[in-house]
């Protein structure tokens, strides 16, 4: 394992402006400093779900006052600082999703497909009295779905499903779903998304690291050209988090680093205003 990763950014951070983060945007940026990162992005959840009714982005005005005062205490350190947001099933919540970026200039826009069939994949629930590999197939077509019917930048944490099921003893065997997995990958690849290799549970056991290089493979097969290594932060602890794990995983999938890591400063660079 390299002992310093290449990794200099991390576009998928909380702070205290989502509900389930514990630091201030000012806390998490003095500890990205002090990892070295260079860019780093606040994604707040924008979540319209009933069973999670943030209803969007509540304290937006405070949270895009607090952004600005990190980049005029933090930038001339080093630290280039986004406004983001991870929106939720923003396909199906289009108005309310669209009419949230309409008003606002994020520069990094997540979506997280956190429901499926009414259910958080983060819980049991989802898997409940079903075939697992039907689960797992109405997920990729789901995602698929959201990249199709909605526009954004990069699709985050997209196999966090494998995390609830490898942690209930039903873990993603990629060849026996290759052609309904390959057809969503291929279809983030044709819409020009991001795919985010999210870091938070590389190191955790029992783990789908290998499944993760074949996801990945298949991805960069399909026309894939772009990725990023975030660290889905939800505290200073985690931030840039597993970093050089998830850098020896996509090597092996074939891709070159850091050449095919996205930097939200390079879209910039190229997006007219």
């Amino acid at each position: 394992m390299k002992k310093h990763p290449i990794t200099q950014t991390d576009y998928h951070m909380h702070t205290t402006f989502s509900p389930d983060a514990d630091h201030t945007p000012e806390a998490m940026c003095r500890q990205a400093l002090a990892l070295g990162l260079t860019e780093i992005a606040f994604t707040e959840h924008a979540e319209w779900h009933p069973k999670m009714p943030l209803g969007g982005l509540p304290r937006l005005a405070e949270y895009l006052a607090e952004v600005e005062a990190c980049r005029v205490k933090f930038g001339p350190l080093g630290l280039q600082i986004y406004v983001g947001v991870e929106l939720g099933n923003p396909h199906l919540y289009a108005k309310e999703a669209t009419t949230l970026l309409a008003k606002n200039r994020f520069e990094v826009v997540l979506a997280s497909l956190h429901w499926l069939d009414d259910e958080n994949i983060h819980d049991a629930a989802c898997f409940a009295g079903r075939d697992p590999d039907e689960v797992y197939s109405d997920y990729f077509a789901e995602l698929g779905r959201m990249v199709m019917n909605f526009e954004f930048d990069i699709v985050a944490h997209f196999d966090r499903i494998l995390w609830r099921g490898t942690l209930l003893g039903t873990p993603l065997e990629p060849r026996w779903l290759e052609p309904e997995i390959r057809e969503t990958l291929a279809i983030i690849a044709r819409y020009d998304r991001v795919l985010e290799l999210n870091a938070a549970f590389l190191a955790r056991e029992p783990h789908w690291r290998p499944t993760l290089v074949t996801l990945f493979r298949w991805f960069r097969e399909e026309g894939g050209r772009r990725v990023v290594i975030n660290s889905d932060s939800h505290r200073i602890g985690e931030i840039g988090r597993n970093r050089a794990l998830a850098e020896q995983i996509l090597e092996k999938a074939g891709f070159q680093l850091p050449e095919q890591l996205f930097r939200v400063r390079a879209q910039l660079e190229v997006t007219p205003t």
